[in-house]
């Protein structure tokens, strides 16, 4: 949701002055933003049908499946966008 506010805010903001700063951030904000879905996609798909621990042990072993491998991830990210939403409605 961060994401999309922060996309509009700089596509109004790129409206207004035109400035190529203004279009960087707008491509970096797609970019999270498709980063967002890919993850969310996966990780549907990957509590939906989790892979046999013989055919990805490394996995396994590593992560878990344990949620709080991507919870924490996506609570920093939330909190990095919050603070570039504040300083950009600034």
């Amino acid at each position: 949701m961060l994401l999309l506010v922060l996309l509009v805010s700089y596509l109004e903001i790129y409206r207004k002055i035109k400035s190529n700063f203004t279009l960087g951030l707008i491509i970096f904000t797609i970019a999270l933003l498709l980063q967002s879905l890919s993850r969310a996609v996966l990780l549907l798909l990957i509590i939906q049908n989790p892979p046999p621990p013989h055919l990805y042990p490394i996995i396994v072993n590593l992560l878990g499946y344990n949620p709080i491998y991507v919870v924490i991830p996506d609570a920093l990210e939330f909190i990095a966008l919050s603070i570039l939403l504040y300083f950009t409605r600034e």
